[in-house]
């Protein structure tokens, strides 16, 4: 789905800011974000977190997101 769209939920400017180019999340830009979230939307409240850099880490994120949307 299109980033930045989650009714009630307080996103950081510069990350509407990135959602408003276009981003969306499917499993290789969550992949991309879950390993390098500063460079994939630099400036957010997320500046804080590294990133996972194990991809079977980011895989089971990933796949666990998954299966919790179709539930």
């Amino acid at each position: 789905r299109r980033a930045g769209v989650q009714p009630g939920f307080r996103y950081s400017e510069a990350f509407l800011e990135r959602a408003a180019r276009g981003l969306v999340w499917d499993a290789t830009m969550l992949d991309r974000y879950l390993a390098e979230p500063e460079v994939v939307v630099p400036g957010t409240h997320m500046s804080s977190f590294v990133g996972l850099q194990d991809p079977q880490e980011r895989a089971d994120v990933i796949a666990y997101l998954a299966k919790s949307r179709d539930n």
